[in-house]
């Protein structure tokens, strides 16, 4: 047994900080516990590609081995492993799904402060690749599992748990969709958490301002723009722009396209929500925006794009210009220039509309415009007086009092879309509370979570699902 957890045992033991007499529940996993098992799994280096999830895995078993709790591997390929885990609860209800994933998107040593793969404190922040995005998840979904398993209580639903493989790509054929298809009992499931939500802190750390589950998200497209031409020789320019010149002018304009401001009903009640906990400009833009929701103020939403970004990026479709291919030699004029467009769909965009304005920006009969014209097919889980929403309120109120929980659309793509198309009502958290500056680091260097953001996220994590087995 490791030394601190000797130390946690010995706590726990009967007579060790309580009065006698007083009932006795499992405590909470120490602060300790989840920094230990979160460095352990920043330690196992997941970057995808090529994604390895399946040490990451073996280490999670082996926590869950040590409760007495069974998982087994489902492996799509050699190195990459999804792990499975079930507690059996009573069968009144379907069963609960808690799903993270174990992979990350790849790091740089020279762009980081410290080492990406060893959780590292400095200045009240721990910083580490996936601390956030999403091995903090991984480590307060497990030890969550184990404190169910300790407490021996009565579950009216299965807890079951899944740590997933290949979020970050998904186009290898190797994530949640081939789990769904192997184990087509996941199906089953009523309810899942994932990722996606926001739990925000102000920026001085002093508060959490709201808690947000995720219940919808956008779509992404990637759109691929080709140029073609004769090429030749760079000494002599040919009369017509090249594929290069031509791609570049169309790429410009596609960047300054802006798609018309939408409210989806899950974006109106997070507008809403936010009215009641913002001050200042934003929160006048926002108040403006809430009094007109069908026919959104520019001056509102312009005001919005500038403060908070973030939220202005789900109010519309969105295209941003992100890789560009040509030429081979200074001194040759590429024959083929080739641009990607990474699109983000409301989830109720019309694919022919959409593919219309792409074609008008473009404005060059020449060049292609290629997408996947298959039409969304996001759907958003129910919002309002449910029993996920319940949960979650009785959780933050244990954990955050006095923040609000209300539900948001997610900017970026989860597997929630997954679990959503295969009828399991999905909804993600934000178990750490983080200011904007934090959350932005989640996909970049010196990626990081405040030290004192740590427990409180795995207390919330078990609080919702204790709420949800009650």
């Amino acid at each position: 047994m490791r030394p601190l957890l000797f130390v946690l045992a010995l706590l726990a033991m009967p007579g060790c900080g309580h009065a006698a007499g007083q009932p006795r529940s499992a405590p909470p996993p120490a602060a300790g516990e989840m920094r230990a098992l979160l460095a352990e799994l920043i330690a196992v280096d997941t970057s995808n590609p090529p994604g390895n999830e399946a040490a990451a895995a073996q280490v999670a078993a082996r926590w869950l081995r040590e409760a007495g709790i069974e998982s087994q591997l489902a492996e799509p390929a050699p190195g990459r492993a999804h792990l499975l885990a079930r507690l059996k609860g009573t069968g009144a209800g379907r069963p609960v799904l808690v799903l993270a994933h174990l992979d990350t998107v790849p790091a740089r040593r020279e762009e980081w402060a410290s080492d990406p793969w060893v959780l590292t404190e400095r200045e009240g922040l721990l910083y580490g690749r996936g601390v956030q995005d999403n091995k903090g998840m991984v480590a307060a979904s497990v030890l969550a599992l184990r404190r169910l398993k300790r407490e021996g209580v009565k579950l009216s639903r299965d807890v079951v748990l899944v740590l997933s493989a290949d979020e970050e790509v998904g186009s290898s054929g190797h994530g949640i969709e081939w789990l769904l298809e192997h184990h087509p009992e996941l199906r089953e499931t009523e309810l899942a958490i994932n990722e996606g939500g926001l739990t925000e802190l102000t920026a001085d750390r002093s508060r959490v301002r709201f808690v947000n589950l995720q219940a919808a998200e956008r779509v992404s497209r990637n759109v691929v723009l080709r140029a073609t031409g004769p090429g030749g020789h760079s000494s002599v320019p040919p009369a017509a722009p090249n594929p290069m010149v031509r791609l570049a002018a169309a790429v410009a304009r596609v960047g300054a396209l802006t798609f018309p401001t939408r409210l989806t009903p899950v974006t109106r009640l997070n507008v809403e929500g936010r009215v009641k906990v913002t001050e200042g400009e934003l929160g006048e833009a926002l108040k403006r925006l809430a009094a007109s929701p069908d026919n959104p103020p520019q001056e509102a939403v312009d005001a919005i794009a500038r403060l908070e970004p973030a939220l202005a990026a789900v109010l519309r479709t969105t295209c941003v210009p992100t890789v560009f291919h040509a030429g081979t030699r200074p001194n040759v004029i590429p024959a083929t220039a080739e641009a990607t467009v990474n699109c983000r769909l409301l989830p109720d965009e019309d694919i022919q509309s959409f593919r219309a304005r792409l074609v008008a920006a473009v404005n060059d009969s020449d060049i292609q415009v290629e997408l996947n014209m298959t039409p969304p097919d996001s759907p958003a889980s129910s919002v309002g007086d449910n029993a996920m929403f319940r949960a979650a309120t009785a959780a933050a109120a244990k954990v955050w009092p006095g923040a609000p929980v209300f539900p948001r659309m997610s900017t970026g793509t989860t597997e929630s879309t997954a679990l959503r198309r295969a009828g399991i009502h999905a909804y993600g958290i934000d178990l750490f509370a983080l200011t904007p500056d934090d959350a932005r680091t989640a996909h970049a260097p010196n990626e990081r979570i405040p030290v004192a953001s740590l427990q409180p996220g795995a207390e919330f994590v078990y609080q919702l699902l204790r709420g949800l087995t009650k």
